[in-house]
């Protein structure tokens, strides 16, 4: 692909698709008999439509172009509207890029915008360019990406794999079309060279910069607005919307599985008369599996019809605007002659899941009730060949790796409390009955909603034990290796339980398990890289449903238990956090309680 062209244009292509909208040759596709929703003026169409190869060549009255070759499609009054486009999805939240372009593709979203720190983590510069190039050159649905400027975690190892050489050659890649999101904000503007002279060079290039800076202030959006970063997604109420449009940013509004805020958002927006709705975009960020049960971003056009947003402006909002902002609306992003024919059919406006996907001119999914016929060859990626391994067993005594913390005379533990699913406050307890000493060890009282908590180093030389609050009541043992830091992360209140899912866990070369009275309750397995399943997404969903069932009835009193065990050891959030140094204080970066070294006679 070539700046601002996802798919081939050359000469023969042009005057092929002039010849059909003159009525001079016959069209592949032509649609009669509907209604064309046109996301330029803000209009609902009745007119015809005619696709030659990937294009769309003509729009209007005319039946010129129909010929003894043309498929004719009545539309018997249903809606033609653009492509759906995401402008910043997580592709890997246990599931993997290809079921991921599987699932959105069904639900009308054509083109999506991916980050792709998880494969920064696994693979060189070389590899994610291989993948990204196999995906966009076979995949119907257009996988473009994202290029991350940090690690999202205090990670001397991880920071390592961001050189100056790794990252720019991402960024000038033709696949990759911004940088960010900028989880490491502060960096930036106090002066991170690297990070600057990347964000300049994507932005010299035409490309773009996500920010991510949840309640930030005019203090904080200025500089940011300053250095280039071009549009956030953390608006958490309608004054931070206005405040992004004001820094001439770009504002995305989330509706996630762990931040569901559209709702709110829209309806603080719609009180606003004069608000001008070009620069604003909708994103669903990276929901859980289940999440995409209830749709995708036909979902969050659903939720703004339910809110009174004028419906036109509620498909700009996944169409014009999204592609206006990433500086391909000559492609995608509405139906005109010359854009790529990215088209979905609609009962109407009112029904924002499709019951027809095109993509570059051709159907590609026909839906009939819960019914998806995929009129695609399924694609396939080499994992292994791309450096994406399983978990490696490890090569210590799994009885000699301690899952407790030791008691070294303190009077005091810091105490990590979850105030909500990923937000972590410091609550410092006296030891006593709740967290009391015993064999050299400290010993947490069952019932009072304090678990274990341990970081465990995937080479097995360090570990980190902490102790947290509500996350569960009773809860005998979960471990999960799909952790932001690619640690092992592993919780509960029985030692023995604990074990056996970290056993369990490496047996299946990644995953999450939950051990409970002695059995495996529920489990997932993460085979590649120790983060996504390598099946389907259907697949996917149903394990991690059993696997919140579980959870649920062991007492986790929150609304998103899989960004809980993701982030405990990501320190782009407060407010305390489990790293390898130990348990660190993210603004400050103090190490509250130092890790501990697993002894060399395990290896």
């Amino acid at each position: 692909m070539t700046r601002g062209r996802l798919r081939p244009w050359n000469i023969d292509i042009m005057r092929s698709v002039i010849a059909v909208s003159r009525g001079l040759e016959p069209a592949d596709y032509y649609f009669t008999g509907g209604y064309i929703l046109d996301v330029y003026n803000g209009e609902l169409l009745e007119a015809n439509l005619a696709i030659k190869g990937q294009r769309i060549a003509y729009i209007g009255p005319s039946d010129a172009m129909q010929g003894a070759s043309t498929t004719v499609i009545d539309l018997e009054g249903r809606v033609l509207v653009p492509g759906y486009i995401e402008p910043h999805a997580h592709p890997f939240t246990m599931h993997h890029p290809l079921a991921f372009a599987d699932e959105v593709l069904s639900r009308g979203t054509t083109c999506s915008v991916n980050d792709d720190l998880l494969f920064m983590n696994l693979m060189s510069p070389d590899k994610i360019i291989s993948m990204v190039e196999n995906i966009l050159e076979h995949h119907p649905h257009k996988m473009l990406w994202s290029a991350r400027l940090d690690p999202q975690t205090f990670s001397p190892e991880h920071s390592a794999r961001f050189t100056r050489e790794a990252v720019s050659q991402l960024i000038r890649h033709g696949g990759f079309v911004q940088v960010g999101e900028l989880t490491d904000w502060p960096s930036l503007i106090t002066g991170h060279k690297n990070m600057q002279e990347w964000l300049l060079e994507a932005l010299s290039l035409g490309k773009r910069a996500e920010g991510h800076a949840p309640g930030a202030s005019l203090r904080t959006l200025n500089p940011l607005a300053a250095a280039g970063v071009t549009a956030c997604h953390e608006s958490i109420n309608a004054d931070d919307v206005l405040l992004r449009l004001r820094m001439g940013m770009y504002a995305t509004l989330r509706n996630s599985s762990l931040r569901p805020d559209l709702v709110d958002l829209l309806k603080g927006l719609l009180k606003h008369k004069h608000l001008a709705w070009e620069r604003i975009m909708m994103t669903t960020d990276a929901p859980k599996p289940s999440f995409l049960k209830h749709g995708f971003t036909d979902r969050l056009i659903k939720i703004a019809l339910e809110q009174g947003v004028n419906p036109i402006t509620a498909y700009q909002l996944v169409t014009r605007n999204p592609a206006v902002y990433l500086g391909l609306d000559n492609e995608i992003g509405g139906l005109a002659p010359g854009r790529i024919a990215d088209i979905l059919v609609l009962n109407s406006l009112n029904e924002p899941t499709p019951t027809m996907v095109w993509a570059d001119g051709k159907l590609v999914v026909e839906r009939k009730g819960l019914n998806v016929d995929r009129q695609y060859p399924l694609v396939h990626l080499d994992w292994n060949g791309l450096g994406v391994k399983p978990l490696s067993k490890p090569s210590v005594c799994m009885e000699d790796v301690p899952l407790q913390p030791l008691f070294s005379g303190e009077a005091i533990f810091p105490v990590m409390e979850l105030i909500d699913p990923v937000i972590t406050r410091q609550r410092n307890y006296k030891l006593g009955q709740e967290i009391r000493p015993a064999n050299g060890k400290l010993h947490v009282e069952k019932g009072q909603g304090l678990c274990y908590a341990t970081l465990i180093s995937r080479d097995y030389r360090s570990v980190t034990h902490g102790i947290i609050f509500r996350f569960a009541r009773e809860l005998d043992g979960i471990a999960a290796s799909n952790t932001a830091s690619s640690d092992l992360v592993v919780v509960g209140q029985d030692t023995d339980a604990m074990r056996l899912a970290l056993r369990r866990i490496h047996e299946l070369g990644g995953g999450i398990v939950v051990v409970q009275k002695g059995n495996i309750a529920a489990e997932l397995a993460l085979p590649l890289g120790g983060s996504m399943n390598p099946g389907s997404m259907p697949h996917v969903i149903e394990a991690s449903e059993q696997i919140e069932r579980v959870l649920v009835a062991a007492g986790y009193p929150h609304h998103e238990p899989f960004y809980t065990l993701r982030f405990l050891s990501s320190t782009h959030l407060p407010s305390i956090r489990l790293t390898r140094d130990g348990i660190t204080e993210v603004k400050t970066h103090q190490v509250l309680r130092g890790s501990q070294f697993i002894s060399s006679r395990s290896w």
